[in-house]
């Protein structure tokens, strides 16, 4: 019998477990050289003394953490923080460019979630870091992985670390100078990729030196490290519209309104500057200073050619459907006059797309700290303080245009791909610039700046050799803003006629404005589409102001250039001040032990905001009738306090020495992010079908909420660990995790006031999907196992083979969030967003002198991406009759569709100073996919695929 894909990949992950647990006759050797004229033994260097490196902080940890080590020459063995952290146990990346956002895809990641939770806290040193981005959390992607020593995952916690993170925290640990022995070092690394849909070639190059003396005032020593790095990437995608209740013949079906295809090239530069100094005057002080800064920068084209519209049939007799009667596939898929149900005869208006944008984060760190032990005694005094600068801006323009297709294309979604067809003798009409029309502008800007300000004292005070070991207390206080300036999408009609101006062909325009574009290499060669058509240039949206698209084709500016004050600013605040107390305490009876810590910490948060709530300028027809919404905009704010008691209590009993039994609990809260906090928001307006302008089905808000309460969660942990020998390991655990006031975001029905460009005004009903505090609690429960072998004893250059595998098995549920199907009905059945049930990697390791050897397997099963995306949360009108239709407003649920990559890289080490490396991504070309749900008997449908480029990278290290 053929097995599932699923079947397979926990064959694969079973054979690795029964591999490890079939080792007891390894015999791993230690780090250190061995002994003169001892042939056998074996040196550990490189990426498996990193390994071992994290596997003893694994060991030896107070809490439940897995850590991933740079190698000798200070490399992490992947290309971004993301890809890292992909390998960890229970940890999984968001391919898109937010896990809310199913329709920009991202090839390195931008966030993570740990055991299924977004929840992540960053830590830089175990301070608090961000992106002044709106949420809380660093950007993932935006970090030099260069400049990390080692990066730690903790899924438990104790009283001493910073509060946040219901998923758990990530802790960037950063190069010391004491770390390091004595005198200068020096290490580096340069390479050069390419992509194989770029076709371009990038590069990166790093360098650290470090230094450690004794002195006549005590020891000293410095790190200085950089780093930059370039990638260029092509993306290409087909995305599906909603498929739309459409009755044909007194039959319901469901059909498709309409397709998307587009491709974005993208660029990104990231470079980081890392400094630290040390200074011990004596045995029992130690002052520290760091100085962190990383950037980055992008710039993105996107081309993109879609049909929208809610009146498309086709010909049952000629066509494929599903049991549930939804399209499979079409010769001929057509626009029909809703009124008589007959086919329009009319062409098909396609709309297309060019995107330009560009955007640059910086975040800088710098603090101080000081270590005191008096004497060498009993008390430990540490304090520390922390400034941080973040700052993020984006400047975005897309341009549309509009051209006429055929009065039918053809559609099939039975493959794994899809395929648009259409009559082949109309594509040289594709090629004048006549047929197509400027549409319409919006553009987009971003200007957020935050900072952060905190300080912290530490003591910790050892009471002797009995069970209680030490008391540890401390408090920490901290004051976070941000500012941010966001001009909204004001899409707003070129000439349209409607609107008092002509429609302008391309061709009577300037011609340095558009171009031939062609989808080239089109999904490696698996899509056929109409490859080349006439776009606005990228050029040109990229460099065109708003009132200089206006005056060449047409309309008027939805709003001014640049940003409008106070209405475009939002202003956020959290100030939070934190107590703790901890007692650790541990005993030893012969080969066993019991070790643990159990404190408390207590925290107060007052989050504030303030900002305008932005009403946009659009135009629409009802009841024969075209309105003009005016822009205005009026100020609110807000803000709440609160306290929150977090328990936690952490026990490690050791039966024998190489085995571990952890338990824990604990209590941890997420603050809600900015964004969900906002007291400013947005009415627009939602139309349906195609004409110019759109006819009206319904107003629409999005706002936040400055008073939501924070998310906590209970956490329940136990998990067995084995470490035999170096090399090897093995770990098994399960979690239970409570989450309350998680946020949510819930179709409601809300009163407002509308105004227009006449001076009138209404008061009407809009669909709203604020940010709200869920009413019910969601769950989390899980199963995790893992671990890691190195075959030593095999003969010759066999002793050099390892495997490395680990599974997490999660299940939620979620019942305070809501989606809306596509008859409108509610529904609370989804999981939490961003949980994957099955979760697995898997990699086989070569590591035999001169040679290191990886290939890594990463999978992840389907997961909720949201249930408010944009596209699905749309209204349609269901005829049931001619002339006869109800608006229906849906909020369909995406999913990520199961995605696996497959990586691999080998490391020649030429000397202990010098080796070189190759690296392939992406080696098997996966595609990712995502699924729109909503449809009877829980039925999924092909919403969007993406693909991306093959990586290939090849680079040298130094270490000296």
């Amino acid at each position: 019998m053929r097995k599932s894909k699923f079947q397979t990949r926990v064959s694969v992950i079973s054979l690795a477990m029964l591999s490890l647990a079939a080792a007891p006759q390894v015999h791993a050797q230690s780090a250190e050289p061995g002994a003169a004229g001892d042939a056998n033994a074996i040196v550990v260097t490189g990426r498996r003394a990193a390994l071992e490196s994290a596997e003893n902080r694994k060991k030896n940890a107070a809490t439940i953490v897995d850590s991933v080590v740079a190698d000798d020459a200070g490399k992490l063995p992947d290309n971004s923080i993301t890809e890292v952290l992909q390998r960890v146990p229970g940890v999984t990346i968001v391919r898109f460019a937010a896990i809310n956002d199913p329709d920009h895809y991202s090839v390195e990641g931008s966030g993570i979630q740990i055991r299924g939770l977004s929840g992540v806290a960053s830590r830089l040193n175990g301070r608090e870091i961000f992106s002044a981005n709106g949420g809380r959390s660093l950007l993932w992607g935006d970090v030099t992985p260069e400049l990390m020593q080692a990066v730690d995952v903790y899924k438990s916690s104790s009283a001493d670390q910073i509060e946040g993170g219901t998923g758990g925290s990530v802790d960037l640990r950063t190069k010391l100078p004491f770390d390091f022995k004595k005198g200068l070092h020096f290490a580096g690394s340069g390479d050069l990729s390419f992509g194989d849909l770029a076709r371009k070639t990038d590069y990166s190059v790093s360098g650290m030196v470090s230094g450690k003396w004794e002195t006549p005032i005590g020891d000293v020593g410095f790190v200085l490290d950089g780093a930059f790095s370039q990638l260029t990437t092509t993306s290409q995608n087909v995305r599906m519209e909603p498929m739309f209740r459409t009755r044909i013949s007194g039959k319901d079906y469901f059909i498709p309104g309409g397709y998307q295809y587009g491709e974005e090239d993208f660029q990104r530069k990231r470079d980081g500057i890392y400094g630290a100094v040390q200074w011990a005057p004596s045995n029992d002080l130690t002052f520290t200073g760091i100085f962190f800064q990383s950037r980055y920068r992008s710039q993105s084209n996107e081309f993109g050619s879609f049909v929208t519209s809610q009146s498309l049939a086709v010909d049952p007799s000629q066509s494929t459907f599903d049991s549930n009667g939804a399209l499979i596939s079409s010769p001929a898929v057509f626009q029909r006059d809703s009124s008589t149900f007959a086919a329009s005869g009319q062409p098909i208006t396609t709309g297309g797309t060019t995107g330009a944008w560009n955007s640059r984060t910086k975040t800088q760190d710098i603090s101080g700290s000081v270590k005191w032990n008096p004497n060498r005694g009993p008390l430990t005094v540490e304090a520390s303080y922390q400034h941080i600068n973040s700052t993020s801006t984006m400047h975005r323009m897309n341009l549309f245009r509009t051209v006429d297709f055929p009065t039918s294309y053809g559609l099939n979604l039975s493959g794994d791909l899809p395929a648009i067809n259409v009559n082949p003798s109309f594509v040289p009409n594709l090629s004048d610039p006549s047929n197509y029309s400027w549409q319409a502008a919006m553009p987009h800007d971003e200007d957020n700046r935050g900072k952060m300000d905190s300080t912290a004292l530490d003591l910790t005070y050892k009471v002797g050799d009995g069970f209680f070991k030490s008391v540890k207390f401390g408090g920490r206080w901290s004051k976070r803003t941000e500012h941010d300036l966001n001009n909204g999408f004001a899409w707003a009609a070129l000439g349209q006629v409607w609107n008092g101006d002509p429609i302008v062909p391309f061709s009577a325009g300037r011609a340095s404005d558009y171009q031939l574009f062609t989808f080239q290499n089109f999904f490696h060669g698996g899509i056929n589409v109409p490859f080349s058509q006439y776009f606005p240039s990228a050029d040109f949206a990229r460099t065109v102001g708003v009132n200089e698209i206006h005056n060449l084709y047409g309309g008027t500016a939805g709003r001014a250039e640049g940003f409008v004050l106070p209405n475009d600013l939002t202003d956020y605040s959290t100030r939070t001040l934190a107590g703790y107390a901890m007692v650790n305490f541990g005993t030893d009876w012969g080969d066993s032990s019991l070790t643990g810590n159990v404190g408390a910490r207590v925290v107060n948060v007052k989050n504030a905001s303030s900002g305008y709530f932005q009403q946009n300028t659009a135009s629409f027809v009802r009841n024969g009738t075209i309105y003009n919404m005016d822009n205005s905009a009026s100020v609110r704010g807000g803000g709440a306090e609160f306290t929150r008691v977090l328990p936690a209590i952490n026990l490690t009993y050791s039966p024998s020495r190489p085995v571990k039994i952890r338990a824990a609990y604990n209590i941890t809260m997420d603050n809600q992010s900015f964004n969900d906090l906002r007291a400013s928001g947005q009415l627009s307006v939602q139309t349906t079908g195609s004409g110019t302008p759109p006819t009206f089905a319904n107003y629409t808000t999005t706002a936040g909420d400055p008073t939501l309460k924070p998310t906590m969660s209970n956490n329940f942990d136990l998990s067995v660990e084995w470490y035999p020998r170096a090399g090897t390991s093995l770990h098994a655990g399960v979690f239970y995790k409570r989450i309350t006031d998680s946020v949510v975001y819930g179709a409601a029905q809300r009163p407002v006031t509308v105004s227009f460009t006449d001076g009138t005004t209404e008061q009407g009903l809009a669909t709203t999907n604020d940010a709200r505090t869920a009413t019910q609690a969601a769950t989390v429960k899980g199963v995790e196992v893992g671990g890691r072998v190195f075959l030593d004893r095999l003969p010759g250059w066999l002793s050099g083979i390892g495997i490395e595998a680990n599974y997490t098995f999660l299940d939620s549920k979620n019942p305070g969030d809501l989606y809306y199907d596509i008859d409108g009905v509610a529904h609370n059945d989804v999981p939490l967003q961003g949980l994957s049930k099955h979760n697995a990697n898997v990699a086989f390791l070569y590591e035999h002198n001169p040679f290191s050897l990886r290939i890594a397997y990463s999978w992840r099963s389907k997961y909720l991406q949201s249930t408010n995306a944009n596209g699905t949360n749309q209204s349609y009108t269901f005829y049931t009759a001619p002339g006869v239709g109800n608006t229906i407003a849906t909020n369909l649920p995406i999913y990520g569709a199961d995605y696996g990559t497959l990586d691999g890289g080998v490391t020649v080490k030429v000397n202990d100073r010098l080796s070189f490396q190759i690296q392939a991504t992406n080696i098997t070309n996966a595609t990712q996919r995502t699924l729109m749900g909503g449809y009877p008997n829980g039925a999924l449908y092909g919403r969007s695929w993406f693909q991306s480029d093959r990586r290939y990278r090849m680079g040298v290290n130094v270490n000296f």
